[in-house]
This record gives C-alpha cells, structure tokens and sequence, in this order.
C-alpha cells in the first residue's frame, strides 16, 4: 500500500499548525527564559502522560546545551546558576504524593519545597484543564511565581493562573489520534520546536555573553 498521501498530509497538517502559533506570545516566553537565566532564577515544567516525555527533553536542554563548548573536550564551561526542574521525573516522589495527598498535588508539593517568587512554571496541557496542572499553577501564582501554559484549548481554566498562554491551534485528519485529541500529534511536535526556539536563544545570550567578559 502506498502511503504517501498521509506522509505528505502530516507534513502539511504539521507545517500548518506550527505556522498558526502567536509568535509574539512565544517571544514573551523566551524573554521570561532569558530574565530568569539573567537574575538566576529556575524554570520547572510539567505535564501528564507523553507530555512528560517532553517536558524532560526541554530540561535537559535548557541546562545543557546553552552551556557546552563547541569543542566538546573541554570541560571547564563556567556555568550560569539558572536551571531547569522536572516535576515529572522522580518515580519515588511522585507515587509518595499520590499515596498521601493524591495525584492532583504531584506538581504543587515538589514546588513548595523548590519555587520562590519570580521563578517559571511552564506547564503543558492539551485540554487546559488538568487538576494537578491547575493546582500547581494556583501555588505559584500566590507566591509571585511566573505561569505558562500550553494547551489546544481556549477558553480553560489554567487561563486564571497564566501570565502567558501558548495556544496551539489546528485539526488533524491523521490517523492515530482518538477522541478529542485530533490534533495531539502536531501539539506535542510544537512542544519540542518551542523547546529548541528557546534552547538556542538562549545558546545565543549566553555566547553573547561570554564574548562580552
């Protein structure tokens, strides 16, 4: 069977969805990314499910990849004290929140003893209305915290708590994708684009920087 025709509609749908999303929101977020690597404060991330997937992707190359050489044998790169966080990492943390206070303060309690006023708290949510997303949102809100969500869908509740909302607009006709997440595919192919947008901004302040010394 040749199938072409869905390559070549991924492709499309694909191109199409990225192209709709607000690039002056996503130049809002890369200057809250930048102000935090400036002012060393940290940026945690979460998200359900394959989200997760893609949250642990961003942290690791917003901690790594700004900060290694060209020359990848050395290493004595001075590295800045901003960092990223993955609420969605420790098995062991996770299941002994689930245990004592259920699932939907998985990401608030690891921020309690984390966060502080004028960190990030990207959050990644496709309907907008995940209960442990909402709930960590809520926290960093009332303690000075800077919330971003991305979702597919607006209006959603996470909107109460967001400084800023990345939107990822589209349908997809793409086989695979069940329910109302028809357009789940291309969403979580944004996440890792927004992830690189800001990685290699980033990479760009941080060599300005250097040259600058």
């Amino acid at each position: 069977m040749d199938y072409l025709d869905l390559i070549n509609l991924y492709k499309k749908e694909s191109s199409d969805v990225v192209n709709n999303l607000s690039s002056d929101d996503l130049q809002k977020f890369v200057n809250l990314v930048l102000n935090a690597y400036e002012s060393e404060k940290k940026i945690f991330a979460c998200g359900n499910g394959g989200n997760a997937a893609y949250v642990a992707n961003l942290v690791v190359d917003l901690n790594m990849h700004p900060f290694v050489s060209e020359d990848k044998s050395s290493h004595d790169i001075k590295r800045n004290n901003f960092h990223a966080i993955n609420l969605c990492e420790s098995a062991a943390t996770l299941t002994g929140i689930t245990n004592d206070l259920g699932f939907n303060s998985v990401f608030k309690e690891q921020l309690k003893y984390q966060a502080e006023k004028d960190d990030i708290l990207f959050c990644i949510s496709g309907s907008g209305n995940s209960g442990n997303v909402l709930e960590a949102m809520e926290y960093a809100k009332n303690i000075g915290m800077k919330c971003v969500i991305m979702t597919r869908k607006s209006p959603c509740k996470a909107e109460n708590f967001a400084d800023i909302l990345i939107q990822v607009n589209g349908t997809s006709e793409f086989p695979g994708q069940t329910g109302n997440n028809n357009n789940n595919f291309h969403f979580e192919d944004c996440i890792s684009k927004i992830t690189h947008m800001i990685t290699g901004i980033l990479k760009l302040k941080v060599t300005q920087n250097d040259k600058s010394k």
